[in-house]
């Protein structure tokens, strides 16, 4: 029983936070990708303050959040604490204050097992569900969020996934005077283009709200306003984790249908 929940229980939780688009979205390691993990140029933190030449402040890309009800998205993480980084691709469903559905998919792009997170219901745990043989067997398992058997695949509990985490830390960050906040140009992600942001901690202090991480790299995409990309790194500049959020699709009226499971 316990080796089916854990089977269950894979990949419960964030981050975390994202997913390649498309039907044949496929697993990789980061440990496969030598560019990702080969150690880099030592970590330079900036005193510019993010605003002195961005085209965009942290205050707007809040703003732009508030008028968010709720989304959907591919969300692809990669965490090395994690199964050596290994890429986890996960259909995202969000709705404001706190209601969660993930989807892991397969090398074919079908669901895997779902979990759902609703604030104020289910006596606050997580819902979850393995499909196929297994589920059947399991069944439908209700997880502490915070328990061990929860966090075996994330650093993140449920509760910390999507857009509104990246953004209220990236704004403790903005104002904290041990980290260094820098606009550090513009990029095309997916075709689209992007503000990119770099916070970097002149001495311990932690960035992004990850014990270790010394640097955040964070895109926005420049017509949501919002975050669609977060990269974390360590203090020798090796990479710790990797959020992708593709296909943003806000205010998509979700239903508690899709909190369901």
């Amino acid at each position: 029983m316990i080796t089916n929940r854990k089977i269950v229980a894979h990949g419960l939780v964030l981050v975390g936070l994202v997913c390649a688009s498309g039907s044949g979205c496929r697993s990789e390691r980061i440990a496969d990708r030598a560019n990702d993990l080969s150690p880099q140029k030592p970590i330079a933190s900036s005193s510019k303050p993010a605003s002195e030449s961005s085209p965009i402040t942290w205050n707007e890309v809040a703003s732009s959040y508030e008028r968010v009800l709720d989304y959907v998205c591919l969300y692809e993480k990669e965490e090395r604490a994690i199964s050596e980084g290994e890429r986890q691709t996960i259909r995202l469903s969000f709705r404001k204050p706190l209601d969660v559905r993930l989807e892991w998919l397969n090398d074919q792009g079908t669901v895997d097992q779902t979990a759902v997170y609703r604030q104020g219901f289910n006596d606050g745990k997580v819902l979850a569900r393995q499909s196929g043989l297994v589920g059947e067997l399991a069944g439908k398992l209700r997880l502490d969020p915070n328990e061990p058997l929860a966090l075996s695949d994330s650093r993140h509990p449920i509760t910390e996934v999507g857009l509104g985490t990246i953004i209220d830390r990236a704004q403790r960050d903005a104002a904290n005077s041990g980290i260094g906040a820098n606009f550090a140009g513009e990029e095309t992600l997916d075709g689209l283009p992007a503000y990119k942001f770099e916070f970097a901690a002149s001495g311990n202090e932690v960035v992004g709200g990850l014990a270790g991480a010394r640097k955040t790299l964070i895109w926005i995409d420049r017509a949501l306003k919002l975050p669609v990309k977060l990269e974390i790194y360590d203090a020798a500049n090796t990479l710790l984790e990797r959020h992708r959020f593709r296909q943003v699709r806000i205010n998509q009226k979700l239903s508690d249908k899709t909190f369901a499971l």
